[in-house]
């Protein structure tokens, strides 16, 4: 019986496997069971065909992610032209990329074990289209440049505890709950003052929607500091 809620593994024979297939049978295993992308063996199993048949389709594990990236990405383009106003654009951009982390939270991990950012031509539409949301306000390019990357990369850092909580066993509460008196022993030793005051105000500060929704509004403030000067 199919447990509700878990998908069923993708089926293929070797002769119906296409780039696409492949990639999304990826996408789908890693959208189960997290990890930093899935290997080329497991994605034949989640396919049913034998792994030297992928390599017929992608060359490898580091290809694959790329191409899972880029999937996922293509699957939320921006609208065209966009909210008026590059505060409206950019903050609809980052919440956008935001709700793919939330559908897929293994992609920030998949980001941070690349050594370079993958060639995933759907994802960089992103980057473009942040940058023509700052053009024509008086800004150098690479200062374009370096607001539509520091949006991205503050959304992936603040996504990235996201894996976390899907695919623990525990909630962050239980984990916590589960350490109590060792939390009490350090905030009783009075060498952390700042943190022995942590409440549920607190707590709820440091939740990963908490720290995206303020560090996107600090981030937005600072643009619109350049850009006044």
């Amino acid at each position: 019986m199919k447990q509700q809620g878990v998908a069923e593994p993708i089926e293929a024979s070797v002769a119906t496997l296409t780039v696409d297939n492949v990639v999304r049978a990826a996408i789908a295993l890693a959208d189960r069971e997290g990890g930093a992308g899935p290997s080329m063996r497991r994605t034949a199993a989640e396919l049913g065909v034998g792994v030297m048949s992928l390599y017929r389709y992608v060359p490898g594990k580091e290809e694959l992610g790329g191409l899972m990236i880029d999937t996922v990405f293509g699957d939320h383009p921006l609208p065209e032209p966009g909210p008026l106003g590059w505060r409206a654009k950019l903050e609809l951009s980052a919440r956008q990329e935001w709700d793919i982390y939330r559908e897929h939270p293994w992609v920030p991990q998949l980001f941070a074990i690349t050594t370079r950012p993958p060639v995933a031509p759907r994802m960089m539409r992103y980057t473009d289209w942040r940058i023509r949301a700052v053009d024509g306000l008086g800004l150098d390019f690479p200062t374009m440049v370096r607001i539509a990357i520091m949006v991205s990369t503050h959304t992936q850092s603040a996504a990235y505890p996201l894996a976390r909580e899907r695919y623990e066993s525990s909630t962050r509460e239980q984990w916590i709950g589960a350490r109590s008196s060792k939390v009490r022993e350090l905030f009783a030793s009075g060498e952390l003052p700042m943190i022995a005051r942590f409440d549920a105000d607190a707590f709820d500060a440091s939740q990963p929607q908490s720290i995206f929704e303020f560090g996107l509004r600090c981030l937005l403030d600072g643009v619109a500091k350049i850009v006044r000067a």
